[in-house]
């Protein structure tokens, strides 16, 4: 019930963005959540950190709306609502800060939906297709091969599934979740057991992650 008011409100929200609602109320991203995985990815550097300062920002959803219309490309500028409205309900669906989620995508293809990876890659998240496929078994989201991970939001949407599957999967050690997303998690665990743990990737992201919020 809880994160079924949670989704409401937000959509709520994003209905006026775009649109003439300059007097209207604007209710904020639950704070808890974006706090909770601060906490989990910068452990005992929260408190040294920009993001702990803005736990009680209040309008989160127009920033993400403005800084997404900022960086995608021209021609997908019309299409930045749905996409900011995407990346805010799928973030709360998973229990994942939505700038988390934006630092995923600009370290990935620097929010061009039409990006392609060195190895197979495609879209805002980076996926193969072979891991979109997979998430789409898994979340029951339609697959129509390869043009699914084009499209913008079924792109977020299981991307951001994956994520979470991968955070659950590391007992949310964000270091490892991270670097999972990037080598996969077969790579990770056996790069552990080599005492060795992956750090280029998460420092990567997590650059991004502050950025966002030094940019409040």
């Amino acid at each position: 019930m809880k994160m079924t008011l949670l989704f409401a409100l937000i959509l709520t929200t994003f209905q006026a963005i775009g649109s003439d609602a300059k007097n209207r109320s604007v209710v904020s991203i639950k704070p808890d959540i974006r706090k909770g995985q601060a906490l989990e990815l910068l452990g005992t550097r929260y408190k040294k950190s920009i993001v702990s300062h803005f736990e009680k920002e209040l309008g989160l959803e127009r920033k993400i709306f403005a800084t997404v219309k900022d960086r995608l490309p021209k021609k997908y500028k019309k299409d930045a609502q749905e996409i900011a409205r995407t990346i805010v309900l799928e973030a709360a669906k998973h229990q994942l800060d939505p700038y988390f989620v934006m630092a995923v995508i600009s370290g990935e293809s620097s929010f061009n939906p039409k990006a392609r990876g060195p190895v197979g890659e495609i879209g805002l998240m980076q996926l193969r297709p072979t891991t979109g496929e997979w998430m789409a078994t898994k979340s029951r989201t339609a697959w129509q091969g390869n043009k699914t991970l084009l499209d913008p939001v079924k792109n977020i949407k299981l991307g951001t599934a994956y994520l979470a599957w991968l955070r659950t999967k590391f007992n949310g050690h964000g270091q490892l979740y991270l670097a999972a997303y990037n080598m996969g998690p077969g790579s990770v665990k056996n790069a552990i057991g080599r005492n060795v743990w992956p750090k280029d990737y998460p420092k990567h992201v997590m650059k991004r992650y502050i950025a966002f919020y030094n940019e409040l």
